[in-house]
């Protein structure tokens, strides 16, 4: 290469019109914040991402005991669904005439609180 080239050669930054790098124009200590930026912004990634990946597993039991839950509550209405029908009158006069009991031609039904008080 000629010599006269390489004095007619110039730096990119000086295109631009400063007279060194731009990298020695940004302050160390911009460059140190930056740095303690990023690390802790990577920090609360790392840890959003370890909460997120502990919790995961709390979510899929807690899903499975809403459907265990679920299931337990059809039982009930069902179980209280049968205790309702086999205590109707229906229900126990027909086991009464499988017991071999007469069959009550009427119902009557009795107040229990009616000669609860007493007279004096």
């Amino acid at each position: 290469m000629s010599r006269l080239f390489a004095l007619a050669m110039t730096h990119p930054q000086q295109h631009f019109g400063f007279k060194e790098p731009i990298a020695r124009q940004i302050p160390r200590g911009a460059l140190g914040w930056g740095l303690i930026a990023l690390v802790c912004w990577v920090g609360c990634a790392g840890l959003y991402v370890a909460q997120i990946t502990a919790a995961a597993p709390r979510s899929d039991r807690l899903e499975r005991l809403q459907r265990q839950i679920e299931s337990l509550q059809t039982d009930v209405t069902a179980s209280e669904d049968q205790v309702a029908r086999g205590s109707s009158m229906h229900a126990l006069t027909e086991r009464a005439q499988t017991l071999g009991l007469v069959s009550p031609t009427e119902v009557q039904y009795i107040n229990p609180t009616g000669l609860a008080y007493v007279n004096h």
